[in-house]
């Protein structure tokens, strides 16, 4: 095997026709962002260290055997037999411009040429994945014979996303009274997770607690090292999905799309949330509480950001989804996951043929991200795409999405996923028990909820009762706590008894009516309520007819005393309402004209039959300055004119300068790792260039350390200002030679 300059890769590429041009950009998309102008430029960048790296993740386990093997007999100067030449692997890796058979005729078994950087980046890759030689000597994986129940893994993903629903519900209630405060470097810290925690009675409270309210403090007493963990979870997830924003105090509060999100269809909710933990550039969200042997990052810190994460995801989803021939078959155990609470997970964290799978199909992810593979299928549990071992049925309509016509007509977004995520809803839509709005209030002081409570039902229960326990259909409690906090939150001692009486299947006890009667007596506090406008009405019967006439009912109207009302809306928009349902109005002088909050249409995604509003088309992360390397494929139109515009194009003279720019980063990392001596072409802020000559001794922290040539001194120069780098040793013993 030989190595091609930059000469010799250009030759070639001048043989390929078309079609060979086309498939070589189809296999590797990234050298057509943006397109080539020529013959030229398409060489320099598949020779670059970047997209060879870029195609290599890609490549299979005998792909990527085959490529090391002929590197490493390149290296030997030996001959590789033919018997340990796959035609058909071969023949993909030449595709791929990785590999290309020799044009002379050689007594040699097997004869192969490759771009000059090949050896070094496959070297590199080893040192850097110490498993990677382990990886490739694996078998193909064999399906496992372990079966379990289509009927349990239905049920464990259906409860698993009721949990979640219930969760995030409840800590968006939390926030929304307290939000949480982040730290001066930025993230929510520990002590924060804890105070959340605490103040919940899903995740904080004691073992045998009942109710009651929470002593401060931040101790390890209160709230498991886990519970810490998934509240951090939660908090990743509901930003993710643009639930929880920062406020002016640089806080996490629930945003505007949190009480849309709260009135909206249950299957619509959790189609927002894997919406956004798909798309999401986050590393893996889920955490745990802080162990002895380990410094967990603050929850919504920058630095868990990694663009890859949505590709990663993308894989792991699409790996399992082909180790599933037919849907309908009996579904065999794809993984056995291991993550302890209370301690780091071990070797064993995640076993079985997903892995396996993973292994054999793109090798060089999971010896690189191999350490985060557990956290992404945990996290596909929480949102119930996995349950039980295996891809659920609502994971299954997530990567399904073609098969239903009604969740192709109504995925309108741009986003790739948006088709699949409105199966899913659908699918969702279907398999989720109906909601109820009774429940059957007890003698002790509970009630019990007759199934899954709906939206409203629930939000005015936990207004002035607290929640006990986990699970669909959820039990609260009453005291003079929780009383006093509906109090609080506009609740009256008739309103509350009138509610509880509309909705409980029971007679109400009297031990409940008269600590219902003496809490609101004994609660001390003001009232507050939101106020657009005041009415003044002299007339009882007029008065009466406002209250009652139906297309006022919308504008919130209260009776404050015997000639005077107030409502939600502003002046303007009371006024209009007034004259379209036929009453006379006068403003008063100080009344000037405001326009409502309310006056506009309603938002998108406000609605739950529009389906297609509940898929983010992007991420609220992407304003971060990590970028997701992920890029979309082309079509085969695109493809084509790009092949055929190459051909006509042809060959244009090859720049070093332009070669060396469109691969810094490559160029110095060869050099760095062989020693050698490279010339840089330094750009200064005010335009000017000039060059440094020396050998590079190290690379970091976008910058690189250079030993100057001349003096013998140290140079740091920063990336960024690199136009150009070229080997310098190559560049001089050219200049010898003439």
């Amino acid at each position: 095997m030989t190595l091609l300059n930059l000469e010799s890769l250009l030759d070639r590429l001048s043989r390929w026709d078309e079609d060979q041009l086309a498939r070589l950009l189809s296999v590797r998309p990234d050298l057509l962002h943006q397109a080539p102008g020529d013959l030229t430029v398409l060489a320099i960048r598949m020779s670059s260290e970047t997209s060879i790296r870029a195609h290599l993740q890609r490549l299979d386990a005998p792909a990527l055997r085959l490529l090391s093997t002929l590197t490493r007999d390149a290296a030997a100067q030996t001959p590789t037999p033919a018997s340990e030449v796959d035609p058909e692997t071969a023949a993909s890796l030449e595709t791929a411009g990785l590999i290309f058979a020799a044009e002379e005729p050689s007594t040699t078994p097997s004869t192969w040429e490759t771009p000059a950087r090949m050896p070094h980046i496959l070297d590199s890759l080893q040192a850097q994945l110490p498993q990677l030689p382990a990886l490739l000597q694996l078998d193909p994986p064999v399906q496992g014979t372990d079966t379990v129940s289509a009927a349990m893994v239905e049920n464990a993903s259906l409860s698993v996303i009721s949990d979640l629903l219930d969760d995030v519900a409840e800590l968006l209630g939390l926030l929304d009274h307290s939000p949480a405060a982040t730290l001066r470097t930025g993230g929510v810290g520990m002590r924060e997770l804890r105070r959340i925690v605490a103040q919940s009675t899903r995740w904080g409270a004691a073992p045998g607690a009942r109710g009651g309210a929470f002593e401060p403090g931040l101790g390890a007493s209160v709230g498991s090292d886990a519970s810490v963990g998934e509240i951090g979870w939660l908090l990743e997830l509901t930003a993710s999905c643009g639930l929880i924003e920062l406020n002016d105090s640089q806080a996490w509060a629930p945003g505007r799309l949190a009480e849309q999100w709260s009135t909206a269809a249950r299957e619509h909710q959790h189609q927002l949330l894997v919406s956004g933990w798909l798309i999401a550039p986050r590393a893996p969200m889920l955490l745990r509480g802080p162990h002895p042997t380990s410094r967990i990052a603050p929850t919504l810190a920058l630095d868990r950001q990694r663009g890859d994460a949505e590709a990663l995801r993308r894989v792991l989803l699409q790996t399992a989804r082909d180790l599933i021939p037919d849907a309908a078959a009996p579904r065999r155990q794809l993984y056995v996951l291991n993550l302890p609470e209370d301690d780091l997970p071990g070797a064993d964290a995640l076993r079985g043929t997903l892995l396996q799978r993973l292994g054999w199909d793109r090798p060089l992810l999971r010896a690189r991200v191999g350490h985060l593979l557990p956290w992404l299928v945990r996290e596909a549990e929480r949102l119930g795409l996995f349950a039980v071992g295996t891809l659920s049925t609502t994971g299954l309509a997530l990567l399904d999405s073609g098969s239903s016509a009604e969740a192709s007509e109504g995925a309108a977004s741009g986003t790739p996923w948006a088709a699949g995520l409105a199966h899913l809803a659908l699918q969702l839509g279907r398999s989720l028990p109906s909601q109820v709005d009774t429940i059957l209030v007890q003698s002790d002081l509970t009630a019990i909820a007759t199934g899954s409570l709906s939206a409203p039902s629930a939000t005015a229960l936990s207004d002035f009762a607290q929640r006990e326990g986990h699970g669909a259909v959820p039990t609260f409690r009453f005291s003079t706590e929780s009383l006093h906090r509906g109090l609080a939150r506009g609740w009256s001692a008739a309103s509350m008894l009138s509610w509880l009486q509309t909705h409980s299947l029971t007679p109400l006890p009297s031990s409940l009516s008269t600590q219902i009667t003496d809490a609101a007596r004994s609660w001390r506090g003001v009232q507050i309520a939101p106020a657009g406008a005041w009415l003044r009405v002299t007339d009882a019967e007029q008065r009466d007819a406002l209250m009652q006439h139906p297309e006022l009912s919308g504008l919130g109207l209260h009776v404050l005393g015997e000639d005077v009302l107030v409502c939600e809306v502003g002046p303007a928009a009371l006024e209009q309402a007034l004259t379209m349902a036929g009453f006379n109005s006068a403003r008063t002088a100080n009344s000037a004209p405001t326009q409502s909050r309310d006056s506009g249409a309603p938002m998108l995604g406000s609605s739950p039959e529009h389906t297609a509003s509940w898929t983010l088309e992007a991420s609220p992360w992407e304003h971060s300055r990590v970028t997701s390397p992920h890029q979309r494929a082309p079509d085969a139109e695109e493809v084509a004119a790009a092949a055929a515009a190459l051909r006509r194009a042809g060959l244009a003279a090859p720049s070093s300068d332009s070669s060396v720019a469109s691969d810094v980063i490559g160029t110095l990392r060869s050099a760095l790792a062989g020693r050698r001596s490279v010339t840089l072409t330094r750009v200064s802020p005010q335009g000017s260039t000039h060059h440094v000559t020396g050998v590079p001794t190290g690379m970091n922290a976008g910058r690189v350390r250079i030993r100057v040539r001349e003096d013998e001194g140290e140079a740091v120069v920063m990336l960024h200002r690199i136009a150009a780098v070229e080997e310098s040793d190559v560049h001089h013993r050219h200049e010898g030679d003439r």
